[in-house]
């Protein structure tokens, strides 16, 4: 719901400062997570961290800002395959540190994601130079982006795709992890490996499979076979 939101932030004030701002969410967030027993400031921050997170858009501009046609698709493939190893990393690293501690992977994660805030103040630079979009009451409304999309059938049909393909895709990797430990008793570790192999295979997928296959059959033929 709040990817159009930050989409139109990146058009009004820039894609750095709303990537920024994410990170520095996620470093909230785990942080909170690692810290507090109090349930409530738990919810609180994984809401912060879900309006923050929804950068995908964001990400996918700032390529698009940066590349041409001929190897947009081929560095969009790599931004999958980034994480794509992330999830190799991420379930390996968490399962490990989840037996030593239950707060060691969150304290990690802020760590890591306080690194990646300060890599990105330095070294990220502003990738949208041209006019910037006026940002109008009605872009705080993730509703009015659909309204907008519906008129249009092509962005309908490749949003309802996407729609398919996500609910497809996030039901079983958020009940992989109760059917693991139910099923077959796994711990978090055994845990952690198993979602490793699913990311080694994504982004093996995604950094030798989507490119090559843009290039030879086309985008609309490689999203029909994907």
């Amino acid at each position: 719901l709040c990817a159009p939101v930050l989409g139109a932030l990146s058009d009004r004030f820039g894609r750095r400062p709303v990537l920024l701002a994410s990170l520095l969410g996620a470093t909230i967030d785990y942080a909170i997570m690692a810290t507090t027993p109090v349930l409530w400031i738990l919810y609180a921050g994984r809401i912060v961290a879900g309006i923050t997170g929804a950068t995908g858009a964001v990400a996918g501009a700032y390529i698009a800002d940066i590349t041409d046609g001929e190897d947009r698709a081929r560095h969009f493939g790599l931004m999958s395959a980034c994480f794509g190893v992330g999830m190799v990393a991420g379930p390996v690293a968490g399962g490990l540190l989840g037996a030593i501690s239950l707060h060691a992977p969150f304290l990690a994660a802020a760590v890591l994601n306080g690194l990646n805030l300060l890599l990105g103040c330095f070294l990220m630079q502003e990738s949208h130079k041209g006019e910037r979009r006026p940002m109008p009451l009605r872009a705080f409304n993730p509703v009015s982006s659909f309204r907008w999309a519906r008129g249009m059938t092509i962005v309908a049909a490749l949003m309802t795709v996407f729609f398919i393909m996500q609910l497809v895709g996030q039901v079983p990797a958020a009940l992989w992890v109760i059917f693991g430990e139910d099923r077959f008793r796994w711990s978090a570790t055994i845990i952690g490996l198993s979602l490793a192999v699913f990311g080694i295979l994504h982004a093996l997928a995604q950094a030798f499979v989507t490119g090559p296959a843009t290039k030879r059959f086309g985008e609309k033929q490689a999203i029909i076979a994907g």
